[in-house]
Parts: structure tokens; sequence; C-alpha cells
């Protein structure tokens, strides 16, 4: 199974944390945590990204505008792009559609079903 590239835009470091612990879980997959997004456009324009997960909120962009920068840049759009944040999940479900995500995760993260849905985003990659 070739290894999968996950890029986690978070700037919280416990959240960060957990999201390792999940994709550690995962066989062939491996995390790149950006802090900000700077850095993840400097990863992006670097290396090819299986998977994109972004918080909505962060220290120098909001991810939604980050999402149509690294789009504009060269993120093809054949990459998914899940929001992760801690709006509540009504809230949370249009701001990922607003902001061109293909889905999106709510904080507090559950282990199983963040799992399950990293093996669907990933199944096809």
């Amino acid at each position: 199974m070739p290894t999968r590239t996950v890029l986690y835009v978070e700037d919280d470091a416990v959240n960060a944390m957990l999201m390792q612990g999940i994709v550690e879980l995962r066989p062939g997959c491996e995390l790149h945590v950006a802090r900000t997004g700077a850095e993840a456009r400097e990863f992006v324009a670097g290396r090819p990204v299986d998977l994109l997960l972004c918080d909505l909120r962060l220290p120098d962009v909001a991810g939604d505008a980050l999402l149509a920068e690294l789009r504009a840049s060269g993120l093809s759009p054949a990459v998914p792009a899940l929001l992760v944040t801690a709006e509540s999940e009504e809230l949370t479900a249009q701001l990922a559609r607003d902001g061109g995500f293909d889905g999106y995760w709510t904080k507090p993260l559950d282990v199983a079903a963040t799992l399950a849905s990293l093996e669907h985003w990933l199944a096809g990659r």
C-alpha cells in the first residue's frame, strides 16, 4: 500500500497530537502538521498531498481563505479538503459548503468515527 500524505493545518498542539494518534492507527498514512497558513503553503508547494485537513481559525489566515489560496496555487481539486473545527455541527456544515471544503469533522473528534472517515476520504487515492 503506498504511503498517503495527510496535511493537517492546526495551531493547537493538543488537537495536532490527537490527530497524530488517529492517523497512526491507519497503516500507510503519514500526518504532517502545519501550524500556520504560511507553513501549509510551503508544504503544499513542495510535496503532493492526498488529504487536507484544515482548522477554521488559524493565527494568520481563515481556513476557508487558505483553502482558496492553496487551490489557486496548484492544490488539485481532486485532493479532498475537510474543515476541522469546534463550531456547532450545523454551523460547521454551512461553513464547509461555503468555504469550498469537501466535508468536515467537528471537534472534539470521535476517534472511531474519524478513523472511519479518514479511510473513506483516502480510499481510491
